[in-house]
């Protein structure tokens, strides 16, 4: 998975409003859920990265691992029981997911890929992938068969709308000391904000956020127009948010303690974070996705290590391990190049159960049309298996079942929207014009 830094790293009735007084800023001391400033809105404008960026590192090379069937479905795509879900619910026809990540390269597998544009190339299109990220996400989401091989996207017939927001091979023209120090890559907390609302304004339903940005609390970043954007997407244009909780092993992602469920005040253990995952920290608005085994259990690396960042805002659990996707010519991959240990490595990690989730948003949205993001979200949450503690914070309300999801009859999907925490009112709606005085003749022959 890739991750945001401080800079990003390749995550039915009315809403109820509560204002706080606080802005969406990390405190130092703890860490709550988020207060939001809807008028905190990134600037518009065409895509472009803030500052000047140079490539300076190598593209990513991938591969395939020895031994590997290639015509059989890869575990984590078995796991979700594709044609059983087509029958049910059809192949996301209609249904717009933004993948915001490090590009997709075109393929003959992506016939109904778009570029939405580029936040580290001046007048780039999103449709270059240096990282060889983004490009895997978009194919789990909605990539079409081939006969070559047994991979499939969850909703090969959504359409993928690219937005490059980051990579690991472009970093500042003119570095400070700092940049150096920091090994500062493309994508910040900010193009993030600018990419979600681009997205969100181009017709999107499901937004992808396979990008994380973890900081620790006692360092706290300014996050405002981030919240505000992300407010924007998901209740005025009702875009389903979907991002990665974040992967242990990446930069600054300190694991977080789990529930308590002595506190009733704080079941989810807000107090005890000690390290910050955004996008998905602000979770009144995304669903955040860790990672899970083909049985449903917490993702565990060889050493024997979680794989996910867990946290409060943990929302559901899906397949992340030993994925598969495929490359610019179509062909299936299922591993990158380490250079430093000179062999192939395998793909797993929150970005691509990320994918999966947002995948069966797709789905979700192409059967009941009448949802709204909040309710799709919810749909999935009330579905999935829970953990033995209900909810937990390692796997949210417990692992997606995607079946269940588009299936079971669900009574009560909450209100339409969610619930608001904001720093301040919303502005009223400008008030309709007077209507013309009744005595007024209207123009005619003669007059």
């Amino acid at each position: 998975m890739k991750t945001v830094a401080r800079r990003m790293m390749a995550a039915g009735a009315a809403s109820m409003v509560a204002l706080a007084p606080h802005p969406f800023v990390v405190p130092a001391y703890a860490i709550t859920p988020p207060a939001v400033d809807p008028g905190a809105m990134p600037p518009g404008g065409e895509p472009g990265p803030e500052e000047p960026l140079a490539m300076r590192g190598s593209c990513a090379v991938t591969g395939v691992l020895p031994g590997s069937d290639l015509g059989a479905p890869p575990g984590p795509q078995a796991f979700m029981n594709l044609p059983e879900l087509w029958r049910s619910a059809g192949k996301g026809a209609g249904i717009t997911v933004a993948v915001i990540d490090t590009g997709v390269s075109p393929s003959p597998r992506l016939p109904r890929l778009r570029g939405g544009g580029d936040y580290v190339v001046a007048g780039g299109d999103g449709l270059t992938d240096c990282d060889a990220h983004g490009t895997v996400v978009a194919s789990i989401i909605a990539g079409a068969p081939s006969a070559a091989d047994g991979f499939v996207g969850v909703a090969p017939e959504a359409e993928v709308l690219s937005i490059r927001q980051s990579s690991a091979a472009y970093s500042p023209e003119h570095p400070s000391s700092g940049d150096m120090q920091a090994d500062r890559r493309a994508g910040t907390v900010s193009s993030l904000a600018r990419a979600v609302v681009r997205a969100a304004d181009s017709g999107a339903r499901v937004i992808n956020m396979s990008v994380v940005a973890c900081d620790p609390v006692l360092k706290p970043v300014d996050q405002t127009t981030l919240g505000a954007a992300l407010r924007y997407a998901a209740v005025e244009k009702d875009v389903v948010l979907v991002a990665a909780s974040g992967n242990v092993a990446n930069p600054d992602c300190s694991q977080n303690p789990d529930i308590d469920a002595t506190n009733v005040e704080d079941p989810r253990n807000w107090t005890g974070v000690v390290t910050s995952s955004t996008p998905s920290w602000c979770s009144q608005y995304v669903l955040s996705v860790s990672a899970t085994d083909a049985a449903g259990q917490p993702a565990i690396d060889d050493k024997g290590t979680e794989v996910s960042l867990s946290g409060p805002w943990v929302g559901i659990g899906a397949p992340g391990l030993f994925v598969a996707g495929f490359n610019e010519k179509g062909e299936l991959i299922n591993s990158t190049f380490n250079a430093q240990a000179g062999t192939l490595k395998p793909m797993s990690g929150t970005s691509y159960s990320t994918a999966y989730v947002s995948g069966l948003a797709a789905l979700v949205r192409a059967k009941y049309p009448d949802l709204t993001a909040a309710q799709v979200i919810r749909r999935i949450e009330a579905t999935a298996h829970p953990p033995a503690a209900v909810v937990d914070n390692r796997l949210g309300y417990g692992t997606i079942d995607p079946l269940a999801a588009l299936n079971f009859d669900i009574s009560d999907l909450g209100p339409a929207k969610p619930a608001e925490f904001l720093t301040r009112p919303l502005a009223a709606p400008a008030p309709p014009p007077p209507p013309p005085p009744a005595d007024r003749a209207p123009p005619g022959p003669g007059r």
